[in-house]
């Protein structure tokens, strides 16, 4: 948790507060309180549409709606495998950026992101 809060400072202090960065650290805090509502506000949208379109077979199946969208994320429930200890923007085009999240034994995993009215939003890999 000291390893989030830190990083936070960083990227507000470095001027990031906008940034791909900054959307990947409010995704990690928001997933880390549980806050399902505010992941699913930083999807970007393909993401979405996939969990609408599982939704809309959700909706099929029980011939009845009675789940929203952020009913389908699990967050906040179990320990993340590795703690962050940082990240680095790998390239940012336009609308599109890469953000690497790295943990202090060495893991590494690569963030796509897309700005979507004005604000980044993550696209979680699909199957």
């Amino acid at each position: 948790m000291r390893s989030l809060l830190l990083a936070l400072l960083v990227a507000a202090c470095s001027g990031q507060r906008g940034g791909p960065e900054a959307a990947v650290q409010q995704l990690i805090s928001s997933a880390r309180t549980g806050d399902r509502v505010s992941v699913y506000q930083r999807l970007g949208p393909e993401t979405r549409n996939r969990i609408l379109a599982l939704q809309t077979t959700s909706r099929r199946s029980s011939g009845r709606l009675v789940m929203k969208p952020d009913d389908f994320l699990s967050v906040g429930w179990a320990p993340p495998a590795w703690e962050p200890a940082g990240m680095r923007t790998l390239h940012r085009e336009g609308d599109s950026a890469e953000v690497e999240v790295y943990s202090a034994s060495g893991e590494r995993h690569a963030v796509r992101l897309v700005r979507e009215g004005g604000e980044w939003k993550i696209e979680l890999p699909g199957r």
